[in-house]
């Protein structure tokens, strides 16, 4: 069957942008090839990366059990979060090659959980990797996300790297016939992992990984910090191009201690929590404290493969979130930090 004159420029452009994503690039050029992409993919799905057009049609946020989902117009939005998607795509694809090297059986399972409107983060996968090579299941909680995902998966032409589309909240979503995957993939979280149910998504899907299995991010970290706060410093509002302020920031803080790291292991030990009931962290001895500092800080980190990781400022993810004043009373009686994991997630401390 010939396809439109339309149709193989729309696969011609895809395939050369992705090919490029996946490989070394500096921001200039990751801005330039994401600015590319999602004008294409806003063109076929008709969902740009915006927030929704009317809070009536598609409600900006919505509140579960386990955390807030955002609509498929903001899901598209964070993929011109430029060096997040850049990071991400190019950081999977690191571990797929290792793995084929390692010699895993072919073709690779994957299951990316909360895909949005563009499933981004493996879309560009499939011009470096063969179907042979890997197989992907599609998971979004949002039917009007999996049918924009359709749109791209028919206009480019890959239907065959794609298992199924499944319309199911990730974390209650069983697969069929006991089957376990290779690689998993969600990035579900917001900054010092509040708000969003990325530690219940991976808690609930540990279960459905291979015994070798990765988790994609490999591991998200978030430490506390002590600042002095009048001298901190806010990005640009082109913060991933804006290295100068991480620098500045870095010379006014201290590190006190890491508080979280959720991995494929670490995760096991989370459970949900009901309101008023924590999952406790670790406690902070005062000594660890300093007068010279006025503030804590909540520092997220991303591991998103091996040396592949989003640093303070890279992302929305990886914004520095503000915690509390560092009062005479921590000086003296130190913090206790717990996570809260239920419809509001978050770190906490007392």
């Amino acid at each position: 069957m010939s396809v439109s004159t339309e149709t193989f420029n729309q696969q011609t452009i895809f395939s050369s942008l992705s090919q490029k994503l996946t490989g070394a690039l500096s921001t200039p050029e990751v801005i330039s090839i994401v600015n590319q992409l999602h004008e294409l993919y806003s063109k076929i799905t008709d969902i740009e990366g915006v927030l929704a057009p009317s809070e009536d049609d598609e409600p900006f946020e919505e509140e579960s059990e386990n955390g807030t989902r955002v609509n498929p117009y903001m899901a598209a939005y964070c993929f011109l979060d430029y060096l997040r998607s850049y990071k991400f795509t190019y950081g999977i694809k690191k571990l797929i090659d290792e793995k084929l090297v390692q010699g895993f059986q072919e073709p690779l399972n994957i299951l990316y959980a909360g895909t949005g409107p563009y499933a981004s983060l493996v879309l560009p996968l499939t011009t470096v990797f063969s179907a042979d090579q890997i197989q992907i299941t599609l998971l979004d909680i949002h039917q009007s996300s999996l049918d924009a995902v359709s749109k791209l998966v028919s206009a480019f032409g890959l239907a065959s790297y794609f298992k199924g589309y499944i319309k199911a909240d990730a974390t209650l979503f069983v697969p069929e016939n006991d089957t376990h995957y290779d690689i998993i993939i969600s990035e579900t979280m917001d900054k010092a992992l509040r708000k969003e149910p990325q530690v219940a998504i991976f808690k609930h899907l540990q279960q459905f990984l291979k015994p070798e299995g990765s988790f994609i991010p490999e591991e998200i970290r978030v430490d506390l910090y002590q600042s002095k706060w009048a001298e901190e410093k806010n990005p640009a509002f082109e913060y991933f191009l804006d290295t100068k302020t991480r620098t500045h920031n870095a010379g006014v803080r201290e590190k006190v201690e890491n508080l979280i790291g959720v991995n494929k292991h670490s995760v096991t030990k989370f459970e949900r929590t009901n309101p008023g009931q924590r999952v406790f962290l670790k406690t902070i001895d005062p000594k660890n404290f300093k007068a010279e500092y006025t503030a804590l800080l909540l520092i997220t980190e991303v591991q998103i493969y091996n040396d592949v990781v989003l640093l303070e400022d890279e992302s929305i993810l990886t914004e520095k979130d503000y915690l509390s004043p560092l009062s005479n009373e921590i000086l003296q009686s130190g913090l206790s930090f717990y996570y809260k994991m239920d419809n509001d997630p978050r770190i906490v401390c007392t």
